[in-house]
């Protein structure tokens, strides 16, 4: 939301309440920097607005009073209905005047990502960004060149090495970006536009742990440091692929199992950025366990294979019947039966392509990242690599990249 002064400090408390393990302090500063209030008033009419409540009364053996004890109390409370959040419970002491109120960590993620979304829109107006000079190209066909990575678990950390010395740091993954730039150059030869498609975990994990809050992951990252090279690839990808002279699309799942809200903000982050450096870049964040996109006569339906929530085991690596099941739903609720049908999937960090059904061409993708020790200590080292489709009219080729 935009800063806005009009705003009372009551209103600013109120809508913006106090999380969970926050000080006062690092609430109004909080609330502060979202609606432009200055922290001290915030602080002044919080502390302002209370008054002394009798809490303790003594007396004599005649019944007269001897002494009372009388405490600074809140003389208004925040609704619970303003909270935006879901309650789960709640405890108000008038005669103290302090209120606790418990709320469910769905809600608090949802309130905690929409801050965030607000403040990089907010910090990025401010930065006053510039559109690059790029070069731009007259294709000379209408073919497309569509390029897929999926599962680069920034942040993950590697140390069994069961098969050899192997990293995974900042440094291996701009590796990787200069590969895919290089092999996009390999093949471009007067395209129409290039297609990036990004299916999930790009993420390793929040506070090292995945986004269902299940084990604790091993991770030579911060939040903050992995914050920062997880935009910053997408942002230097499309800088770098904007050389080429011709538009340039964006697709990025969001619902995995892995990254989830971390992911969105990255991507909300590299989105905003995009919009100021390259504005003609169509960049798609997709949220749904389940999107499409479309190229031509061709519509490509994809996943990351697990949720965010739900799926334990998620899509099979062959097209099972729980995934024709989906699938088949998919393409009848959007009326996509016009066009040639290409499912794509991560997760299982293996290259895999089924053109055995008649309706749908079925892909799992590589890897970027290589296997973590529990992959390679539970079922083997596997290959990692990104692929490049041509893709025009009725027919598609498709060039695997093993790193």
């Amino acid at each position: 939301l935009p800063k806005d002064k009009t705003m009372n400090c009551r209103e600013a408390l109120t809508q913006y309440p106090k999380l969970p393990n926050e000080s006062n302090n690092q609430w109004f500063r909080r609330v502060a920097q979202c609606t432009g209030l200055h922290h001290k008033s915030l602080n002044k009419h919080y502390y302002t607005y209370r008054d002394f409540v009798e809490v303790k009364r003594s007396y004599d053996k005649n019944g007269n009073v001897v002494s009372r004890t009388e405490k600074l109390q809140q003389q208004q409370f925040l609704n619970p209905e303003d909270y935006g959040l879901e309650i789960t419970g709640m405890t108000t002491n008038i005669a103290q005047g302090t209120q606790w109120v418990k709320t469910s960590k769905e809600s608090q993620n949802k309130a905690l990502f929409k801050l965030n979304k607000e403040l990089i829109k907010e910090t990025l107006k401010e930065a006053n960004l510039k559109p690059l000079e790029v070069p731009k190209i007259t294709p000379t066909s209408d073919k497309v060149l569509k390029v897929t990575y999926t599962d680069a678990h920034i942040g993950l950390n590697i140390t069994e090495n069961l098969y050899g010395l192997r990293q995974w740091n900042e440094y291996q993954l701009m590796d990787a970006l200069q590969k895919i730039v290089y092999y996009v150059g390999e093949q471009f030869n007067g395209h129409s536009k290039i297609v990036v498609a990004d299916y999930g975990d790009f993420m390793d994990g929040w506070d090292a742990k995945t986004t269902r809050g299940g084990h604790l992951l091993d991770q030579n990252m911060s939040n903050e440091e992995a914050f920062r090279v997880g935009a910053q690839f997408k942002i230097e990808l499309a800088k770098r692929l904007a050389k080429f002279g011709v538009p340039l699309e964006f697709y990025n799942v969001t619902n995995d199992n892995h990254s989830g809200s971390f992911s969105k903000i990255v991507n909300i982050h590299a989105k905003e950025v995009l919009s100021y450096l390259l504005p003609s870049v169509k960049y798609e964040i997709f949220n749904d366990f389940i999107s499409h996109y479309f190229i031509g006569k061709w519509c490509f339906i994809c996943s990351h294979g697990k949720d965010e929530k739900h799926l334990k085991y998620g899509f099979n690596t062959k097209p099972d019947d729980k995934a024709k099941t989906h699938i088949n739903r998919y393409i009848d609720k959007h009326d996509l039966h016009k066009y040639r049908i290409v499912c794509e999937f991560g997760d299982k960090h293996q290259l895999i392509r089924d053109t055995s059904h008649p309706k749908f061409e079925y892909n799992v993708y590589w890897a970027l990242s290589p296997a973590s020790d529990w992959v390679q200590t539970n079922f083997a080292d596997g290959r990692r690599g990104f692929c490049i489709e041509e893709i025009a009219d009725n027919y598609k080729t498709f060039t695997s990249i093993q790193l």
